[in-house]
């Protein structure tokens, strides 16, 4: 698979997370964005030994480290909080919201 179509894939994959659990729970869509991308974050911190360098899914080491994969995930979900506290009606779209 090409590295274009794998990311075309997983971010079909994250938009659907976000609208299906803005649709189930009622949260808004920014949120369930936070949401979608902890979850990436703490799949990365579980999946982390077979990530790495030589390890089962990385046996090349040609990936990104899961220390460094970790790190970026974690800036993505602060800097997406901090958009959420400057622009706080982000959070009024979605399905169950007063939108």
């Amino acid at each position: 698979m090409s590295k274009a179509k794998g990311i075309a894939i997983r971010t079909i994959l994250a938009a659907a997370f976000v609208i299906a659990i803005s649709f189930f729970f009622g949260a808004s869509f920014y949120l369930s964005l936070i949401i979608v991308a902890g979850l990436g974050v703490f799949g990365e911190i579980i999946h982390m030994p077979e990530n790495m360098p030589g390890a089962i899914d990385n046996p090349d080491g040609k990936e990104l480290h899961p220390a460094k994969a970790i790190c970026i995930g974690l800036v993505v979900v602060l800097v997406l909080i901090g958009f959420g506290i400057l622009f706080p009606e982000l959070y009024g779209y979605g399905f169950g919201t007063n939108s």
